[in-house]
């Protein structure tokens, strides 16, 4: 997605009347020390693609008042880092103030930042919202907050992380559909949180103090639209939601969209006398792991030097590279043209960022897609020497989903220069994806503790009669095979494969040297269902060192596009590695049979591989 920065500019000085303290009547405080606003630093970050502007004000001790004078009542805001979207493309001049312990300045400085193009198609904040659960987003401060008409909606009342447990409201669910429908849920306690001031929802004591009401599940519809400059969630008259602020907001509930990612929505109900805030998020995991610091001088990629290289081939046939924009620790990959397989979209980062075995590093990134996309690889490899890595694997990503890949605690490994590499292949058309915060560092050096990537408590029991894997498969006989082997990228005879009782063996006499050239497909008849987590395990042994062996569990008639994971794992001679994958969902939707891949490519000749204890469950809720 295109971003553009824009830099303060100019000064106006003109003046605006707001009440303030008297520096006389509160110790410590000094008239002199009024900040000026012509030497504050003021970015307005615009992306072009969602049409969201952030503002933000650097420095310490020092919070910003925006003005918003391209609308005829001047609404304000004193957050930094606020978020608004604009409906129509333009020219916008961003007043600002500065305020300090001492009061704020006198002067005003202002911004302009340029919005490229006006929203027509709604269809992108549709992609953002629906296939996802939302609801109110406990952990953030603001989560629930009001105002004056005409601002954020927080400066009356802002609530703190928690504030609200024990009622209604932290538990009420909701959902959008691609198709425009809206369903409510009220939870385990089936009750919905109601300010109260309101009338229309029964069960109110009359005791000057918020309610919960008895709610029942809802199914409605809804619409984004736009209007003059801004864009709404509307329902119909009558739509639950989460928290119940006045009648106006039941009987005519129309949110303003004040800002939305793939995981958090802000929205702003507003009337003539009051504005309500809302925060919601669709992260299942509030307060998750965000990465390590990028900004801490323990970041070897923030003083590396690199260039970049790029392999761009649709169809195997290389084109122009694609277009790579950066800011700051950001760097936003254009891909116009659709790719169908793995490193037909190659992304590469040269650098002379150096590591060594006496330590060990963690690494992590963010990655945000303006398209779904199941098949992105990313690559920790020593340049030069593709079989040297810390890590090569696939994740899946969200349209507009901010996705935090990180790795904790690896072995160091002696490599003078180390490359960043990501492949997008299997891109569709017109897609852009961002990676940012890019970090390497010593573990531990910035001091944040990353949760383990072996946390898992999932129960996977082979006999139960949840798995899948055994109902279906073993205990039936009922699946077919394939087989891809290719010493060379020459196809010949197939591997030896037996089954004995749900225990896999697979016979590589001839060696190879890449991945894909051994693969073994297990094709069966058990379905899956769309936007529905399933958990899988398996054990394999080799007899042999194998490095890099590959597990896909996909779609029996579309595997290079709707799989749950591909993942990479290391064969050491005689041990047993158990491979577990929970909660995992289909990448494009169900599937009416679904096939295992492995694949052993680069494994030596004489090698032997024994799959068993295979589990395939629904995730348990």
């Amino acid at each position: 997605m295109k971003k553009l920065n824009y830099m303060w500019g100019a000064v106006a000085v003109a003046a605006m009347s707001l009440a303030s303290c008297s520096p006389d009547d509160i110790e410590g405080l000094n008239e002199n020390g009024l900040p000026l606003a012509g030497e504050a630093k003021v970015t307005v970050d615009v992306d072009q693609t969602t049409n969201q502007a952030t503002f933000n004000l650097e420095g310490e001790g020092i919070y910003p008042i925006w003005i918003m004078s391209w609308e005829s009542a001047n609404p304000y805001s004193t957050q930094n880092g606020y978020k608004k979207i604009f409906n129509n493309a333009g020219d916008y001049v961003l007043n600002y103030r500065v305020g300090n312990r001492n009061g704020f300045s006198q002067g005003m400085g202002s911004v302009t930042f340029h919005v490229d193009n006006s929203l027509v198609d709604y269809d992108m904040y549709t992609t953002l919202l629906a296939g996802k659960t939302w609801r109110i987003a406990k952990d953030e401060q603001g989560h629930i907050g009001c105002g004056e008409p005409g601002t954020d909606g927080t400066g009356w009342y802002s609530a703190a992380p928690g504030e609200k447990e024990g009622t209604g409201v932290y538990d009420d669910e909701i959902t959008f559909s691609a198709d425009g429908t809206y369903t409510y849920s009220p939870g385990a306690d089936g009750l919905v949180y109601v300010n109260t001031g309101c009338t229309v929802m029964p069960g109110n004591p009359g005791d000057g103090n918020d309610f919960d009401a008895q709610a029942a599940p809802q199914t409605a519809t809804y619409e984004i639209r736009g209007e003059g400059n801004d864009v709404y969630l509307v329902l119909p008259a009558g739509t639950l939601f989460p928290y119940i602020s006045c009648d106006g907001q039941y009987n005519e509930p129309k949110f303003r969209i004040e800002s939305i990612t793939g995981s958090e929505l802000v929205l702003i109900y507003e009337n003539d006398d009051i504005a309500w805030h809302y925060i919601l998020t669709s992260k299942t995991d509030e307060g998750g792991f965000n990465g390590f610091d990028a900004d801490s001088d323990c970041n070897l990629f923030k003083s590396c030097t690199f260039t970049n290289e790029f392999y761009y081939a649709p169809g195997w046939a290389q084109i122009a590279d694609p277009a790579m924009t950066a800011d700051g620790n950001s760097y936003t990959i254009s891909l116009p043209t659709a790719t169908s397989e793995t490193w037909q979209a190659q992304a590469k980062f040269l650098t002379d960022m150096a590591t060594n075995s006496a330590n060990t590093y963690d690494f992590s990134c963010k990655l945000t897609s303006s398209t779904d996309h199941g098949n992105v690889t990313v690559k920790l490899v020593k340049t030069g020497d593709d079989g040297v890595y810390y890590f090569e694997e696939k994740v899946s990503l969200k349209a507009y989903e901010e996705y935090v890949f990180y790795k904790s605690d690896m072995p160091g490994i002696d490599m003078d220069n180390v490359s960043l590499v990501f492949d997008f292949g299997g891109n569709a058309e017109n897609t852009e994806v961002t990676v940012s915060d890019i970090t390497l560092q010593e573990h531990g050096c910035d001091g944040i503790t990353a949760p383990s990537e072996d946390e898992d408590d999932t129960d996977y029991v082979y006999d139960a009669e949840t798995n899948l894997w055994k109902t279906h498969v073993d205990d039936t006989g009922v699946y077919t095979t394939e087989f891809y082997y290719a010493p060379g990228w020459t196809q010949i005879a197939d591997p030896g494969f037996t089954s004995d009782g749900g225990t896999y063996t697979v016979t590589l006499p001839e060696a190879t040297t890449d991945q894909w050239q051994a693969q073994v497909k297990i094709k069966t008849d058990i379905p899956a269902d769309a936007d529905t987590p399933y958990d899988f395990s398996c054990t394999l042994m080799a007899d042999k060192e194998l490095k890099g062996a590959t597990i896909k569990l996909a779609d029996v008639n579309n595997d290079a596009d709707n799989f749950f994971f591909v993942e990479r794992v290391d064969l050491a001679p005689y041990e047993e590695y158990v491979f577990k994958m929970p909660a995992q969902k289909l990448a494009l939707g169900a599937a009416s049979g679904l096939m295992l891949i492995f694949d052993f490519g680069g494994c030596q000749a004489g090698t032997n591989v024994t799959i068993n204890n295979i589990v395939l469950q629904k995730t348990a809720e």
